[in-house]
């Protein structure tokens, strides 16, 4: 059976709530003595996840030459 795969796309705030929570989850596991393996695994892949940047944003914003009033 092939693994099912997903793709997010977050902000940095989304970013760090979901760290976050993952590691309260981690920290309740710790205090409850119960194993961390699957959590620490998945706050791996959520760290170490690529960035995707926007092309072409800083050509976006209107330059403000003093050639332009002229």
């Amino acid at each position: 059976m092939r693994d099912e795969k997903r793709v997010m796309e977050m902000d940095k705030v989304e970013f760090a709530i979901i760290v976050n929570a993952l590691m309260s989850m981690r920290n309740a596991l710790l205090q409850e003595e119960k194993e961390t393996d699957l959590v620490d695994k998945v706050i791996r892949k959520t760290i170490k996840a690529p960035t995707k940047q926007k092309k072409g944003i800083f050509y976006k914003a209107k330059r403000n030459d003093s050639h332009e009033s002229r």
